[in-house]
């Protein structure tokens, strides 16, 4: 399965941050949010086979762990079309070349900041599913989802869930990083003891997705941090 994009095709960050923005025009938290479209970032470029983000990982009773944090590897520097893809590309491979090494995925997430936020709001309000709200002297400024195009990706990602259908890489990296910024309770998409289980252990749903993206796909989601940190 893949969440089909409302008005094209949407990039992964642009699905998350459409997902992460509530009917009252707010997010759950701006900082969470921010630093869940830099993660959605490297997501696209895993899927589009340009980088592998990779950590340290053991086995214990049959299943995965991985050591919090993570490198990213820069596979292919080829331009991509997209151009924001491409600028970051760039960047990372230069911040690679210059450090002689793997970029530390913490340093990167740093360096980003609050830019993908705006980067991605402002490609949503542009293709019609995002309405920005300008704030006044008492109110902040809103951004509004359009309802239909926010609850077609919504049902397309439920639908996975609830049917139990095999994962592909684009839907796995979607629904891992909702579960890192906190958002699949309140999208009716929380998983089981045992769809975790079968997650870490790369089998079930997620047994089709090659194992360096259900890797990098987890260290993602687990980059961001939680609203309490």
């Amino acid at each position: 399965m893949s969440a089909p994009s409302p008005h094209g095709a949407l990039s992964l960050p642009e699905e998350l941050l459409l997902l992460s923005h509530l009917e009252n025009g707010k997010v759950r938290s701006a900082r969470q949010t921010a630093i869940g479209c830099a993660v959605a970032e490297l997501g696209e470029l895993a899927l589009r086979r340009r980088i592998t983000v990779r950590s340290r990982k053991f086995t214990r009773f049959g299943v995965e762990v991985h050591q919090l944090g993570g490198d990213i590897h820069v596979l292919d520097h080829r331009p991509t079309g997209v151009a924001w893809a491409d600028e970051l590309l760039d960047e990372l491979r230069y911040r690679s070349v210059a450090e002689r090494k793997p970029l530390p995925l913490a340093k990167w997430l740093d360096f980003r900041g609050a830019t993908p936020l705006a980067v991605h709001r402002a490609s949503l309000i542009r293709a019609g599913v995002l309405r920005r709200k300008p704030g006044g002297v008492f109110r902040r400024e809103r951004h509004f989802p359009d309802p239909a195009a926010r609850e077609a990706l919504i049902s397309a990602i439920r639908t996975v869930h609830d049917e139990d259908r095999a994962f592909d890489e684009r839907a796995l990296l979607l629904s891992d990083l909702l579960d890192g910024v906190e958002l699949v309770k309140d999208l009716g998409l929380a998983l089981t003891w045992r769809e975790r289980l079968d997650r870490a252990r790369g089998a079930g749903s997620v047994a089709d997705v090659p194992e360096d993206l259900r890797d990098t796909s987890t260290v993602l989601g687990a980059a961001v941090p939680s609203r309490q940190d």
